[in-house]
């Protein structure tokens, strides 16, 4: 005699149809939970690592760098949001979740142009040509022009401190263009930046993951989350839900 599946087995979904449900927006479903997960893990790591990129190109001054810390909080601002509102993480979890990620794209550009610098980084001698100060924004910065002694010409300007036309200095240039030039040899940086951001990255990804256990632990015990609490007129959908408090969802 063959066994026969529940009416509710019959109608669940399968294949993709059972992936696209689980990631319903809001939807109170253990699987629905883990889709948030991942995809809020996803855009963490892509605009983290856009935004790294950002930093490693910029030369750390004016407008590009007011625009890159912009970008910063609006990032991080989200996947607060995201961790608070949609995965009903802790307090505790979104408060650390966002120093964490401020700290892997601030600290990720460096780490990203040191990493670039030591792989492909070409260094070499020339003089400084034009020295300028600059103020925008209430940011004051100076740059400078240098040209290698070879004749050619650093096509982008170089922060600097201090420095005056005809000094002999040092540069390190990346040929792709993806780091901006810096003075020094900076081919030799070490491994501690990227191995430190690298593991905030890990943290940060673990306190996501954290945060939905304990959005999934609200939902079993029909508690209401950090986010729910106060905002019951939110989530109507998720609290009547018959799957809200339901282990087998």
């Amino acid at each position: 005699m063959t066994p026969t599946s529940p009416a509710g087995d019959a109608a669940r979904p399968a294949g993709f149809a059972r992936v696209w449900e689980a990631g319903r927006i809001g939807a109170p479903t253990r699987g629905a939970a883990w889709a948030r997960c991942a995809v809020t893990v996803l855009v963490t790591l892509v605009a983290t690592a856009a935004v790294a990129a950002g930093w490693a190109h910029a030369t750390y001054a004016g407008s590009f760098a007011v625009a890159g810390v912009a970008a910063v909080v609006v990032v991080a601002s989200v996947t607060l949001l995201m961790t608070l509102y949609w995965l009903h993480g802790s307090i505790g979890q979104v408060l650390s979740g966002f120093l964490l990620l401020l700290f892997c794209m601030l600290a990720g550009g460096f780490a990203l142009s040191n990493a670039v610098f030591a792989a492909r980084g070409e260094v070499a001698r020339g003089t400084i040509t034009a020295f300028t100060p600059h103020t925008t924004l209430r940011t004051s910065w100076e740059s400078c022009r240098v040209r290698l002694d070879d004749g050619a010409v650093v096509s982008r300007e170089i922060r600097c401190d201090a420095a005056s036309v005809g000094d002999h200095v040092t540069v390190t240039q990346d040929p792709t263009g993806l780091a901006a030039p810096a003075f020094g040899d900076r081919t030799h940086g070490s491994p501690a930046l990227p191995a430190v951001v690298g593991g905030a990255f890990l943290l940060l990804v673990v306190t996501i993951v954290r945060a939905t256990v304990s959005g999934e632990r609200h939902r079993l015990a029909g508690t209401p989350s950090a986010a729910e609490g106060p905002n019951p007129g939110y989530y109507p959908r998720r609290v009547t839900s018959p799957e809200y408090g339901s282990r087998t969802s």
